[in-house]
């Protein structure tokens, strides 16, 4: 299900893009085809300071990703999050050297900076409407959440009246309107306020944030524990791994614990003291950062990830793994996938992968596949891949990243990668084998 477009045009790498974001999304392709650019761009335009605060520069987002120097005279950028949830959008443009980004959140804090201004004013009523009309026309809940913002106010049974009244005959519902049952004035102090509790009051609609994990995980062990040092410090390291360090230091003090089934049954990750080991049996252990490079790869994911779950009720993550299948061997590479599916699509969640791997690929269709032949058969299925790994084709979609172009791999007609990019990798193979033995 289509919830963004992202239009990038004369970008470093990418000359022509014209995609669809859908809750998950994988780019494949060569070194320096624009795959991790991508990643980049979709992960700034859903970190929730960037969306939040109308101050802060699209440049400067870019320069924390070394992706500055990518912007040429005639680059376009436009981003257009629609929220699948269908609250009011989210809409980015870079052009002719100017960004400009408009949201409910983005307008409010400029009316916090200049809260005499009557365009910005309308605009935050218009939000606030269109809101309010998506939350209470369509979710009866909301109705109870929302009013608990007044439980002890005098005209508490007037506003539910209105609110009732306004769903059953599908009639609009006007912020003006509130304002009169409650008795509040109609300004841009009293907007302002009542859409800072309106988002307090409902962080898993509004809140929303990005978990980027880069190719240079392993790195985040190295950092841990210092990574406000090298900030204060200016060391120059990307300003996004750092930002990285200081999520994985987080997770290192949340989650002490993980088994490593997708490595092996046997081990386990441990956390003691401002160290993080590998068990490989009940005393058995290893430094992490003596032990095998897939390990050291796949920790940071995992912790990360985990982490982020525990934060549910906070937050909507947009989570980028930059390649899954790092130092993974193929077998592993589908546990993860698998992991990746059950956690980061569900809860409000969505997942973008970059990856070289056609592995990676062949397991998202088995996970496809799984859903398929789920709706028919769920139980025969589950006991081949569990339900929570299936992945509905209508939230999928791949591209292949080449000579600065994004091509729509994913066939929707059959929910499926088109097969003939995952053979396209081992066919060239098997020619070069062929042209050896016919020698």
């Amino acid at each position: 299900m289509e919830r963004a477009k992202l239009i990038v045009k004369n970008f470093g790498p990418l000359k022509d893009i014209d995609i669809e974001v859908r809750e998950m999304v994988t780019f494949i392709g060569a070194q320096a085809s624009g795959k991790s650019t991508l990643a980049k761009l979709l992960s700034i335009f859903e970190d929730e300071n960037f969306r939040r605060n109308e101050y802060i520069k699209f440049e400067d987002e870019l320069k924390k990703y070394n992706i500055h120097n990518y912007l040429q005279n005639d680059t376009l950028i436009v981003y257009d999050n629609q929220k699948s949830i269908n609250l009011s959008s989210n809409s980015f443009e870079y052009e002719n050297g100017a960004f400009f980004k408009l949201s409910g959140l983005s307008v409010l804090s400029v009316l916090k900076e200049e809260s005499t201004d009557l365009e910005y004013t309308n605009l935050l009523k218009d939000y606030i409407n269109y809101d309010l009309n998506y939350l209470i026309l369509n979710k009866l809940e909301y109705i109870q959440k929302f009013v608990r913002l007044y439980k002890n106010h005098k005209n508490k049974t007037f506003l539910v009246n209105y609110l009732i009244l306004s769903k059953n005959k599908d009639k609009e519902i006007d912020i003006d309107e509130i304002f009169e049952i409650i008795n509040l004035e109609k300004n841009a102090e009293n907007y302002i306020s009542f859409y800072d509790d309106l988002i307090n009051f409902l962080p898993e609609i509004y809140t929303f944030d990005s978990i980027y994990i880069p190719t240079e995980r392993s790195f985040l062990h190295l950092i841990a524990e210092n990574t406000l040092g090298l900030i204060n410090n200016n060391v120059q390291i990307p300003k996004h791994l750092l930002e990285s360090g200081q999520d994985y230091e987080k997770a290192l003090q949340k989650i002490k614990e993980l088994p490593l089934n997708i490595i092996d049954k046997k081990l386990q990750y441990k956390r003691e003291g401002k160290t993080s080991y590998i068990y490989h049996d009940k005393t058995e252990k290893i430094d992490l950062l003596e032990s095998a490079s897939g390990l050291q790869s796949i920790i940071p994911v995992l912790l990360l990830v985990e982490y982020a779950k525990s934060l549910k009720d906070e937050y909507n993550f947009n989570f980028v793994v930059e390649e899954p299948e790092l130092n993974l061997y193929p077998k592993a590479q589908h546990e993860l996938i698998k992991y990746l599916v059950k956690n980061c699509l569900l809860d409000r969640k969505n997942l973008i992968l970059t990856t070289h791997s056609p592995f990676v690929l062949a397991s998202l269709n088995n996970l496809l596949l799984a859903y398929d032949k789920g709706q028919t058969k769920p139980k025969e299925v589950n006991k081949i891949i569990k339900k929570d790994s299936w992945l509905n084709p209508k939230n999928f979609i791949a591209y292949q990243l080449k000579n600065g172009k994004a091509y729509k791999i994913m066939d929707d007609k059959l929910g499926q990668i088109k097969e003939n990019m995952i053979d396209t990798i081992s066919d060239d193979f098997s020619d070069e084998f062929d042209k050896l033995l016919d020698l």
